[in-house]
């Protein structure tokens, strides 16, 4: 069974994700895609002094306490049922929590030899909010890598004939909690 979350769409422009989200548009450009796949370069929704930013991380969480990036498990997704037993997420599901903002997401239904695609949107156009996790990695020389991963949860009524596990979606009223690293 392919991994969940593993494929997912973001079709939002600076402007309409700061106005999603209730923040300064970043000061990067954003890479729209209908594809964006583990390993790319992801756009997140982080705390900084009490407010959210946008950030670009890469989509593979890379451990603070990784010596080398290059040679380590980079995770795209993280249980929530176990983010607290594992070393890997403990840290960051404590202090370093994001939002990975997407238009949809993809997931495929194996049926007998073939695979199904499914997609799933918002119907009202507007944004998920996956749960996610997020960790700076210091490297020798200075350098610091912002990475990501999702975090997936057991599949609601509509997902469970499609897949065994689906992104934790925060609802709206939920993302400051989230953010929070005090909560």
């Amino acid at each position: 069974m392919l991994p969940m979350c593993g494929r997912y769409t973001f079709t939002f422009s600076a402007k309409s994700l700061a106005e999603a989200f209730g923040m300064i548009p970043p000061g990067f450009d954003i890479v729209k895609g209908h594809n964006i796949a583990p390993g790319q370069y992801i756009v997140i929704v982080r705390p900084e002094k009490g407010q959210r930013v946008a950030d670009v991380a890469f989509w593979g969480l890379i451990p603070s306490w990784t010596n080398d990036p290059n040679t380590c498990p980079k995770p795209i997704n993280a249980r929530a049922e176990t983010l607290i037993e594992k070393p890997t997420f403990r840290s960051a599901f404590k202090r370093n929590r994001c939002i990975v903002p997407a238009s949809g997401f993809y997931e495929w239904k194996t049926e007998g030899k073939e695979k199904r695609p499914f997609y799933f949107h918002p119907t009202d156009g507007d944004v998920f909010a996956f749960a996610g996790l997020m960790e700076d990695w210091h490297g020798p020389n200075g350098e610091v890598m912002v990475s990501a991963c999702i975090i997936t949860t057991e599949p609601n009524e509509l997902m469970a004939g499609i897949h065994n596990r689906m992104p934790v979606i925060l609802p709206k009223d939920a993302w400051g909690l989230w953010l929070d690293p005090a909560v």
